[in-house]
C-alpha cells in the first residue's frame, strides 16, 4: 500500500513537473517567434508574423554608415519587411544609412479653403479637388484609417507635372536580360483644390501621355489617359500604335492585366493604383521600415539576379501600413499590403500575394528624391533627352527615380530608371498636348 502511494505521488510530480517545463517552453517560444521567421518563407502569413513581432532595437542607426551582409540580423531584419529578404540581402551587399528628415512641402499645398467632401460608407471620398492632402490626421482607431491613408496617397503633392524619361530593363533569374525599353512619360494635375487647371475640365483630375522609343517594335506607341475627380468614374485611355495609324480605345476597368509586358498590373502603380470601393480595408498601425527615400541619383542594381537597388542611400522612415484584400473572387490577388510614408505619403513597399496559395506574386519598391536636394545631388541625365533641373527646385516635393517590380513566380523582374524633372503647363498647353489630334500628328 505504502509502495502504491509513493508511486503516484511521484507520477503526479512527473505530470506536473512535465506541464512546468512545457508552460516555460510556450513563453520562451512567444519570445522568440520572430527568430522562427523562414528566410525564404514568403507567404503572406509569414509578413503579417513580422509587422506584428518584428520591432527595431533601440540603437539607433549612424548616418552615413554602411550596412552589410553581416548587419542582417542585428539591425537589418527588423527594418526590411520580411517578404523582401530573399532578394534585399546578398553577398555583397551595401546600403548607406542617411539621416531621417523632414521634408517641407510648398506653402501653397498646405493653404485651406472650405471644401465640402466626405467618405462615404465604401471608404470612396467624394467631393474632394485637391490642392493639399484630404486627411491631416490618421487615427488607429478610425474605422476608415486605411482608406484615409490611401486618399492622401492618391492627392499627394509630386504625383504629376513631370517630364519623365526613363529606361526599363527586363530580367530573369541570374541576371538574365530580356529586354531594354525607353520611354517617356509627361503628366499633369488638373483639379487643383479651388480651380481646374482647364477652365470647363473641371472633372478631370489628371491626364498622362506616354510615348516609346525603344525597342524597335514599340518606337512611336503612345498611350494616354485621363483619371477623373469623381472616383466612381473609369479612367479614359487610347492607345496609338503607328502600324495601325489610328488611337483605340483602351479597356481602363481592366486593372489587372500587366502593363506592356513588365512585371506589373496597372493596379500596382503607386502602391494602389486600383478602385478604393471594390476592396476591404485595414489599418495594421504604423512601423519603421528602411526606404530609398532620398537617393542622390538612379541607384545601381544588385543581388543575384540584379534586381534590387545596391550601394544607394536608405532613411528609416516612419510608415503606416495598409492591408487591402480585393473583394472579387477572381482577382489575381488574396491580399496587398503596402507601407506608405506617414510624412510624405508616397509608397515605400507594397507586397501582394497569389489568391491561388497565398504566396507571394508581385511586390514593388520605389527610389525617390527630395526637389530642393537637385541642386547640390543632381540626379543622372536619361541617355537620350537632356534636362534642365533646376526647374524642379523650390517645388518641394518628391521625384520619382524609379523603382523594382518583381514577379516572384515568373520568376522575374522589371527595373525602371526615372529621370524626372518638373513641368508645369499653361490651361492652352495642356488643352493642346493632350488632345488626340497632337497624339496622333506627334506634334508637341
Amino acid at each position: 500500500m505504502k509502495n502504491t502511494l509513493l508511486l503516484s505521488l511521484r507520477r503526479i510530480y512527473s505530470c506536473r513537473l512535465f506541464i512546468k517545463k512545457l508552460a516555460i517552453f510556450a513563453i520562451s517560444a512567444s519570445l522568440f517567434i520572430p527568430a522562427l521567421l523562414h528566410a525564404e518563407d514568403q507567404s503572406y502569413q509569414s509578413l503579417r508574423d513580422w509587422i506584428d513581432n518584428y520591432r527595431p532595437g533601440d540603437e539607433a542607426l549612424t548616418p552615413g554608415q554602411h550596412l552589410t551582409i553581416n548587419d542582417r540580423e542585428s539591425k537589418l531584419e527588423a527594418l526590411i519587411p520580411h517578404t523582401a529578404w530573399k532578394y534585399y540581402f546578398f553577398d555583397d551587399m551595401d546600403m548607406e544609412i542617411a539621416a531621417t528628415r523632414n521634408y517641407p512641402m510648398s506653402d501653397d499645398w498646405e493653404k485651406e479653403w472650405p471644401v465640402d467632401y466626405k467618405l462615404d460608407d465604401d471608404g470612396t471620398l467624394v467631393g474632394f479637388t485637391g490642392g493639399r492632402f484630404p486627411f491631416t490626421e490618421i487615427h488607429a482607431d478610425d474605422p476608415m484609417a486605411a482608406q484615409k491613408v490611401i486618399w492622401n496617397m492618391l492627392w499627394r503633392p509630386g504625383t504629376n507635372d513631370q517630364t519623365m524619361p526613363m529606361v526599363t530593363w527586363l530580367r530573369g533569374e541570374n541576371g538574365k536580360l530580356d529586354r531594354i525599353m525607353e520611354y517617356t512619360s509627361i503628366n499633369t494635375t488638373y483639379a487643383r483644390g479651388d480651380h481646374s487647371l482647364v477652365p470647363g475640365y473641371e472633372e478631370v483630375k489628371s491626364k498622362r501621355v506616354m510615348e516609346f522609343r525603344s525597342p524597335r517594335d514599340m518606337a512611336g506607341a503612345k498611350d494616354m489617359s485621363i483619371s477623373y475627380v469623381d472616383h466612381h468614374r473609369e479612367n479614359s485611355g487610347w492607345l496609338y500604335m503607328p502600324a495601325q495609324r489610328k488611337p483605340r480605345r483602351t479597356l481602363a476597368s481592366e486593372r489587372t492585366g500587366e502593363l506592356m509586358g513588365m512585371d506589373m498590373i496597372r493596379e500596382d502603380n503607386s502602391g494602389f493604383g486600383g478602385k478604393v470601393y471594390e476592396n476591404n480595408w485595414e489599418y495594421l498601425g504604423k512601423r519603421k521600415i528602411l526606404a530609398t527615400n532620398n537617393v542622390k541619383t538612379n541607384p545601381e542594381f544588385g543581388g543575384d539576379s540584379l534586381w534590387v537597388p545596391h550601394k544607394t542611400r536608405w532613411e528609416v522612415r516612419d510608415t503606416h501600413v495598409v492591408l487591402i484584400k480585393p473583394k472579387r473572387e477572381d482577382h489575381p490577388y488574396s491580399a496587398r499590403v503596402v507601407f506608405v510614408d506617414a510624412e510624405t505619403f508616397w509608397t515605400h513597399w507594397m507586397f501582394a500575394f497569389d489568391a491561388k496559395d497565398d504566396q507571394l506574386l508581385r511586390m514593388n519598391q520605389h527610389f525617390l528624391k527630395y526637389s530642393e536636394d537637385y541642386d547640390k545631388e543632381p540626379p543622372a541625365q536619361a541617355p537620350y533627352l537632356k534636362q534642365d533641373f533646376s526647374e524642379t527646385l523650390g517645388h518641394k516635393v518628391f521625384m520619382h527615380l524609379g523603382q523594382t517590380d518583381i514577379n516572384a513566380k515568373k520568376p522575374h523582374a522589371t527595373m525602371t530608371h526615372c529621370f524626372t524633372n518638373k513641368k508645369e503647363f499653361t490651361a492652352a498647353r495642356a488643352k493642346q498636348f493632350y488632345s488626340l489630334r497632337n497624339m496622333i500628328s506627334g506634334r508637341r
